[in-house]
């Protein structure tokens, strides 16, 4: 939801933008600890990293 506000204010500046998010906890389902973004948090960092490092690589 943040990026799409972002996204809006840097299109109507006609700015390039991406943003790169990462999903760190579940939408329901399983036990209260399962669902906690602690769980999450450190696979969702790598996988943001991960896609990050490479776009960046891409751009060269």
């Amino acid at each position: 939801m943040e990026s799409a506000a972002v996204a809006l204010v840097v299109a109507q500046q006609g700015a390039p933008f991406i943003a790169i998010r990462s999903l760190s906890d579940l939408a329901g389902g399983g036990s209260a600890e399962s669902n906690e973004a602690g769980v999450f948090a450190a696979l969702a960092a790598q996988n943001a990293v991960a896609v990050a490092v490479k776009f960046i690589s891409l751009l060269s």
